[in-house]
């Protein structure tokens, strides 16, 4: 206890705390962090965050990803808790639902109105906070000028359905922690709770129990023993919207909408891009070949807006930017960039939008460019797009792939349901992703091998995947992947596609919402194609996006599958066969976006 008989703060607690009421009366918890910890004399710009995991978990003092880079550079930190979310007041819906996204004009208007803002606001964070930055950059908010978004989901239909297939492992375990802090409980993490010292403790039911959630919950300065937290959550409870994992059981198909009256994609910036257009609000925007489809969404983000001011940074890091997960160098955990050199990246871009210079890209493309990491080459590079244009490679009955006249024949392979990337993959997104050699796995699918490079050569950009096959099963599944196959016959992951057959149909990318780049589909109900088993059909398909230096000496993998067991729900439960159609009219091939290596 203090002198004044008060529990004394804990480290991150905020500058200032208080409730904002929104035009509707529900209050959100903000938290103010000071540069010095005291409130400026002179007009400063504001660094905005909304999470929905608890704004006092923003701060972590003497971290880098923390806010002490921004502090020290001027900046004072506003972090909002979401409507519906851990200490504010409200109902949830949805994520990132239209009246969350509503409260971002008030947010920042109440931002730039205050004494000691000069007006500007930048948005930022890393995953959710990240999908509040970059949603932000769809309003009509003058005072926001500029957003750092990280790792963002863009598209959550491509996060928790990618290529149509249900993403259970993950959708499951985000959504009952998230459910718990929601309603004032610990946070659970595959099953386990995240910190066993909160074991039993319940801020719903015990007003005591507040303060022992922090950082996941901090009351606001007027509520010092929490009463005012503790009636948001029973609040919460007694109005009984707060969606679930039930509200989404039944999806299928993107434009499907839940029990909860709501789709997952209107809650992203990939269904909002005639505005982000509009606003032309310029972003230096993060993703990483490894986690997720974080990369994708920075790219087709870059792709769909070409008018806007863009600086997109693609590594190959985890999704929190702080260990390397380079398959091609199991072995280098320090991050590239370095979590310090991330920290002056994202200030100095900061810096020059306040004051209205953008850097100027080594390919003289003014305010836009990709610089991206190759993965086995340790070296980021730069580029101005990304395409699958390359080389052609055919499918033999020898298990080659070979860039000849293709050769008429069917190969048979009997699914393994067992087929496995495992629990560490890019899509179990707390763990540092991991692909242990995949020789014995390999042995489950159908693989076809490139004959050894005989130079170095870089692979950057979407590799395209055309099979024409037959199916035991009217809902069959596909998984594609491209692994780099040593001299030593160790077989290591690049990158993967998956698409759910009946989601086929090539779409006119001018009706998409976005552009997500080549082999375009949809997903939405009226374009599903029937599979009738036994009767051929073509299923063409990107990888995700990567860009890996090919080494003399390896090979080229394409391994196809028809489940992920410990990832992705299956659709059928009855044995799949496929039969791969090698030749004719429509040849079963895989284009590679290759050219030979070159660092400059």
């Amino acid at each position: 206890m203090t002198a004044e008989g008060m529990v004394a703060k804990p480290t991150d607690w905020s500058d200032r705390s208080y409730y904002l009421s929104m035009r509707d009366g529900v209050r959100l918890a903000v938290s103010l962090y000071f540069p010095g910890c005291t409130e400026p004399r002179e007009p400063a710009s504001v660094l905005l965050i909304q999470t929905r995991y608890g704004r006092a978990g923003v701060r972590r003092k003497g971290q880098p990803r923390g806010l002490d880079p921004w502090l020290r550079a001027g900046f004072v930190a506003m972090v909002v808790d979401v409507r519906g979310s851990t200490s504010s007041f409200g109902a949830r819906t949805a994520e990132l639902g239209p009246e969350e996204q509503a409260d971002m004009d008030e947010i920042i208007a109440h931002a730039a109105s205050q004494p000691w803002s000069n007006g500007k606001v930048i948005a930022t964070g890393v995953s959710y906070t990240a999908n509040t930055a970059d949603m932000a950059t769809t309003r009509p908010a003058p005072a926001l000028i500029a957003a750092i978004p990280r790792q963002t989901d863009f598209d959550f239909w491509e996060l928790f359905w990618p290529g149509g297939i249900f993403n259970r492992a993950m959708f499951h375990d985000w959504m009952s922690g998230i459910r718990e802090i929601d309603f004032g409980r610990p946070r659970t993490r595959t099953g386990a709770l995240v910190n066993p010292d909160e074991a039993g403790l319940d801020a719903r039911e015990r007003i005591e129990d507040v303060r022992k959630l922090f950082p996941t919950l901090q009351p606001v300065d007027e509520d010092p023993d929490g009463a005012l937290l503790n009636q948001a959550l029973r609040a919460r409870e007694q109005l009984a919207a707060h969606w679930t994992i039930e509200d989404y059981a039944a999806i299928e198909f993107r434009d499907d909408i839940a029990h909860n009256g709501s789709s997952f994609f209107e809650g992203c910036c990939g269904s909002k891009m005639d505005a982000v257009r509009r606003e032309k609000k310029p972003v230096q925007y993060w993703g990483s070949w490894i986690d997720c489809n974080t990369a994708e969404a920075a790219l087709s983000r870059f792709n769909s807006a070409a008018d806007v001011p863009a600086e997109i940074i693609i590594t190959a890091n985890t999704h929190g930017g702080d260990a390397r997960a380079d398959p091609l160098l199991p072995d280098v955990e320090e991050p590239m960039p370095s979590l310090k050199e991330q920290e002056r990246q994202t200030v100095v871009y900061a810096d020059q939008v306040l004051h209205g210079r953008y850097p100027l890209t080594l390919l003289r493309k003014a305010n836009r460019r990709i610089r991206y990491y190759v993965l086995g080459a340790g070296v980021m590079k730069e580029a101005s797009r990304f395409s699958s244009a390359g080389s052609r490679f055919h499918l033999d009955e020898n298990g080659r792939l070979y860039g000849g006249a293709p050769m008429p024949g069917t190969d048979v392979y009997e699914v393994d349901p067992t087929a496995t990337t495992g629990r560490t993959n890019r899509w179990h997104w707390i763990a540092r992703p991991s692909y242990p050699d995949r020789r014995e796995e390999d042995r489950k699918l159908l693989t076809y091998d490139s004959a050894p490079f005989s130079e170095d050569f870089e692979l950057a950009g979407w590799p395209v995947m055309t099979l024409r096959m037959r199916t035991r099963t009217s809902d069959p599944v596909v998984f594609a992947y491209l692994e780099n196959v040593a001299p030593d016959g160790r077989v290591t992951y690049l990158t993967e596609g998956q698409l759910r057959a009946i989601n086929r149909r090539i779409a006119d990318p001018k009706a998409l919402p976005y552009d997500p780049g080549p082999a375009p589909h949809s997903f939405r109900r009226a374009d599903a194609l029937p599979v009738i088993p036994g009767e051929a059909f073509t299923l063409k398909l990107k990888l995700f996006a990567t860009a890996a230096l090919i080494r003399v000496g390896h090979r080229l993998r394409l391994a196809i599958a028809g489940a992920d067991a410990d990832t992705f729900a299956p659709t059928s439960d009855r044995p799949e066969r496929f039969e791969i159609i090698r030749g004719g009219a429509e040849p079963s091939m895989i284009e590679l976006p290759l050219t030979r290596w070159r660092t400059d």
